[in-house]
């Protein structure tokens, strides 16, 4: 009887701590940027992503022959907005950032705020109040 009273704690336990891990959703996952408009102008980016977990976001840039590029953030997701700061790169001390070269990833901003137009298991649209908007795909 007490084998089966501690396989139930433990297994409550085990769903209690694995509930955490997906909290945002359908944005959790990898997700390759597809297209970016600006003004009424596309540019379709090569091999840039955008990775949620938690209130972490991975951006990167893969490249045939290199070690990726990467880039490290967090993120608040509420109310259809998703909200990214302190950018750092990654390997690297957090804080650490080059703006310039976070416009690879078509962030301009130290604190860059994205309202999410569509969002379901495959696609994620979203745009900023800067007049960009992100297409981007379940990768």
């Amino acid at each position: 009887m007490k084998t089966i009273k501690y396989l139930i704690i433990i297994s409550l336990l085990l769903l209690v701590s694995c509930d955490k891990a997906f909290e945002n959703g359908d944005l959790d996952g990898m997700w390759r940027l597809e297209k970016v408009e600006v003004n009424g102008k596309e540019i379709y980016p090569s091999d840039v992503y955008y990775s949620f977990q938690r209130h972490l976001v991975m951006l990167g840039v893969y490249y045939e022959q290199a070690p990726p590029l990467l880039y490290m953030a967090n993120f608040d997701y509420a109310a259809g907005c998703i909200v990214m700061n302190n950018f750092y790169a990654h390997p690297g001390i957090e804080g650490e950032r080059d703006m310039a070269a976070l416009e690879r990833y078509y962030i301009y901003n130290e604190t860059e705020t994205f309202v999410v137009d569509v969002l379901n298991s495959d696609v994620l649209h979203m745009h900023t109040s800067g007049g960009r908007t992100y297409y981007l795909r379940r990768w």
